[in-house]
């Protein structure tokens, strides 16, 4: 996933993109933590779908081919 292909954008969409999606799926109901605020619970479906796009778009962010040389 975080090999030479990617560039440096790429790379720090995949990142944050990962963290992000995992900060909503921890706030989700799918959890199941106890005495969490609406607020959190509420914003957790924006951070995964967030998360998602960020990795899906990270994927257009490649190297030339003869750049993967160096």
């Amino acid at each position: 996933m975080l090999s030479k292909r990617k560039t440096t954008t790429g790379k720090w969409l995949v990142y944050l993109g990962l963290w992000i999606f995992a900060a909503g799926f921890a706030f989700s109901e799918f959890i199941g933590i106890e005495g969490m605020p609406d607020m959190l619970e509420s914003a957790s479906i924006p951070l995964v779908v967030i998360g998602l796009m960020m990795v899906i778009l990270s994927n257009f962010f490649n190297k030339k081919g003869s750049d993967f040389n160096s």
